[in-house]
């Protein structure tokens, strides 16, 4: 237990706040609690603790220039040059969060590795990725509606790398850009509608690893831009 004094004490122990502090320092995607929440006589105080602890760690200039010094190596790939892309655009146009549609995961696990100063929101298809994907740093997971996003996939037949299942072309790409936003706001990490997200996705739909799109989208959907939006009659 990283705060297990809080179990009994309304407060940890400097020693168990410094120990939490050092697992964020050292790049630890999630820190948890177990007795302290689950059994604890102060289990909502353990919580907000913790969190006053990570905000504290990531609000800190050391932090932030260890994690510019120790950026992970590039993989040579258009996945990994959309990713590093997306990080990058997002800090110049101080974008809300990176909205990343994948599959497997491997698309946001990389995203999350890069650190970058947004949240970042997953769309999968399938729900032991969601589940999975919300351990890592930074990543809010969200299951798309029936019928808007990977509508044909069934899980057992996606990891037949053989005989891969992908989805025909649609000339609607603004259906998927349009899900992003409605993910942003149901989760919360976009407030008005000229709030910006970057988007990344892999076409055609289906490909493990395939992200290859990258894009900037207001909050009020991909129609919109400086508080104006288009009508298609």
């Amino acid at each position: 237990q990283m705060l297990e004094s809080m179990i009994e004490s309304p407060t940890p122990t400097r020693a168990e706040a410094s120990d939490v502090a050092t697992a964020i320092y050292d790049g630890a995607d999630a820190i948890m609690l177990s007795a302290e929440s689950a059994a604890g006589k102060y289990p909502e105080e353990s919580v907000a603790m913790q969190q006053r602890i990570i905000n504290r760690v990531e609000g800190d200039d050391h932090y932030r220039n260890t994690l510019a010094q120790s950026q992970p190596p590039h993989d040579n790939t258009p996945a990994d040059a959309i990713i590093t892309a997306a990080k990058q655009i997002s800090e110049t146009i101080r974008a809300k969060a990176i909205v990343c549609f994948s599959l497997r995961g491997s698309t946001v696990l990389r995203a999350a590795k890069g650190r970058p100063g947004v949240p970042i929101l997953a769309i999968s298809p399938f729900k032991e990725t969601a589940r999975q994907l919300a351990l890592s740093w930074g990543v809010y997971s969200e299951l798309p509606k029936t019928g808007t996003y990977f509508s044909n996939v069934v899980e057992e037949e996606m990891f037949d790398y053989e005989k891969p299942v992908v989805e025909e072309a649609t000339d609607d790409f603004d259906l998927v850009l349009r899900n992003a936003c409605r993910a942003a706001l149901k989760k919360g990490l976009v407030s008005d509608p000229d709030d910006l997200l970057v988007v990344t996705a892999g076409i055609p739909f289906g490909t493990p690893g395939a992200a290859n799109v990258l894009r900037v989208v207001p909050a009020a959907g991909p129609s919109c831009w400086d508080g104006v939006c288009r009508v298609d009659y």
